[in-house]
């Protein structure tokens, strides 16, 4: 009696926990397949990242939902296009996008699917992703050509961009750009997120409030050494856990990407520029440890003909930082 007993103690036990990992499976994947909704329902108006934070702003409906972008300055003036990064959405060129129209410029900027105010589709952030977005956008608002600004990843998406439609391109404008890293240069949570189901699981609200806090340390970190941190990163800093907080298709955004989008690998992307004409320039951030020296090395082999501008000093966070950099560099190079 007393083994059947302990028999059917340990049948419930397992029942009861299969019925447990079977519940916590399904709240991680709930949203699997969804596209998710932006900011732009969360009622923001007074937050760090508002959704008029730069003029001119407007939804367009594109292949994969709404994107949220803004165009200001002149309408006749040099036409530039803006691609921020990773994490921080378009609000990352406040200094330098606000200067140029101010100075005779048509700016677009927008932020890519997952972040800020455009849509979370529950697809592969891959490159064919982000340029599909691009092209699309320019369609829809007439530009067939213009000055690209990529950061970081918006680099590797305007060098991936430049590749399949390079007569769209006057000027390309590389800051610290991803897609040429080695693989021992990707830091080991990185290979994390290469696991089965990484978007879901770390779309869950506790792991998701972790890496919040872990990027917002990671982002103050770089300033460790000043007195204060700047007003521009702690700015940052609080959008980045405006997207975490409020932005259902953030963190499932943020590890497809890391997932699906080649940090390492974009070398024949980066190459091909050098068989066209446009003019081409990176800048870059001399205590840059996210995109290493390395990069600049590999994209001065692949593109002979590029102009580097090495700022010394800054870090990943260079176009917040150090804005004036970017706008020289960009004020005598777009056409």
């Amino acid at each position: 009696m007393a083994a059947t007993t302990t028999a059917v103690a340990a049948a419930a036990a397992s029942v009861l926990a299969l019925v447990g990992v079977k519940k916590v499976y399904s709240a991680i994947t709930a949203e699997r397949g969804l596209t998710l909704p932006s900011l732009r329902g969360a009622n923001l108006l007074k937050c760090a990242y508002p959704e008029d934070y730069y003029p001119g702003g407007e939804y367009a409906e594109l292949s994969y939902g709404e994107t949220h972008f803004f165009m200001f300055g002149p309408e006749d003036g040099k036409k530039i296009v803006f691609v921020h990064g990773l994490s921080t959405p378009a609000s990352v060129y406040n200094g330098v996008a606000r200067h140029m129209a101010a100075n005779g410029c048509r700016v677009l900027l927008y932020d890519l699917y997952s972040r800020g105010y455009s849509v979370g589709p529950a697809v592969d952030h891959d490159p064919v992703f982000y340029v599909t977005q691009l092209h699309e956008l320019l369609k829809h608002v007439g530009w067939t050509q213009c000055n690209f600004v990529g950061l970081s990843l918006g680099g590797g998406i305007v060098a991936a961009y430049a590749h399949r439609f390079p007569e769209t391109v006057l000027t390309l404008n590389f800051v610290a750009p991803a897609g040429l890293l080695s693989p021992k240069e990707i830091p080991w949570v990185g290979k994390i997120f290469l696991l089965p189901y990484s978007e879901e699981i770390f779309s869950h609200k506790s792991i998701r409030d972790y890496f919040s806090g872990k990027n917002v340390a990671s982002m103050r970190a770089e300033f460790k050494d000043l007195k204060e941190i700047p007003a521009c990163i702690d700015e940052a800093c609080e959008i980045l856990k405006l997207q975490f907080r409020h932005h259902a298709g953030y963190a499932r955004g943020l590890m497809s990407t890391l997932k699906k989008f080649p940090l390492t690998v974009l070398r024949a992307e980066f190459a091909t520029v050098q068989t066209h004409s446009f003019p081409v320039q990176v800048v870059w951030g001399t205590k840059d440890t996210v995109i290493p020296g390395t990069t600049v090395e590999t994209i001065q082999e692949l593109i002979p003909r590029i102009r580097v501008t090495k700022v010394e000093g800054a870090t990943h966070s260079i176009v917040m930082t150090h804005p004036e950099a970017i706008i020289r560099s960009l004020e005598d190079y777009i056409v």
